[in-house]
């Protein structure tokens, strides 16, 4: 009896081997199937499992939850990455505007003048003007591109 039960055992788990068959029909369309259709054209196909690229199987080292945790810690990083340059992008572009304005502002021939806490207005000589001016074309030059 137990010779019979161990027979049994070793014959359930030997491999089963299906055998896959590719079909091509009269209009061009491939079937797979386990038994060959008459009129079709095609064979056997080789079901055999792979190695990967580089030759040997390894084993995972970390579960999947922590993989996905992982992921989703990358995902949100790069989001939070992806708002900061935008953010970033925006103050540059006011910035880069605002020293544009003040460069044609100063480039008018008008006076220029700034008004101080009492109300009166203080008039910017040509000097201070001119060096003003090549300031601001070298900090456009330089960062606003």
């Amino acid at each position: 009896m137990r010779i019979l039960a161990a027979a049994l055992l070793l014959l359930g788990a030997c491999p089963l081997h299906a055998q896959m068959i590719k079909c091509v029909d009269e209009r061009g369309v491939v079937h797979y199937t386990d038994k060959p259709r008459p009129g079709c054209k095609g064979g056997e196909v080789n079901i055999e499992g792979q190695l990967p690229i580089s030759g040997r199987l390894q084993p995972r080292t970390m579960d999947p939850a922590r993989e996905e945790r992982e992921f989703q810690r990358r995902r949100i990083e790069g989001e939070r990455q992806a708002k900061n340059e935008e953010r970033e992008r925006e103050a540059r572009r006011r910035r880069c505007a605002a020293m544009h304005s003040e460069l044609q502002r100063l480039d008018s021939q008008r006076r220029v003048f700034t008004t101080n806490l009492q109300g009166e207005r203080t008039y910017m000589n040509d000097g201070v003007r001119q060096q003003r001016i090549e300031r601001l074309r070298t900090e456009i030059a330089r960062g606003c591109s």
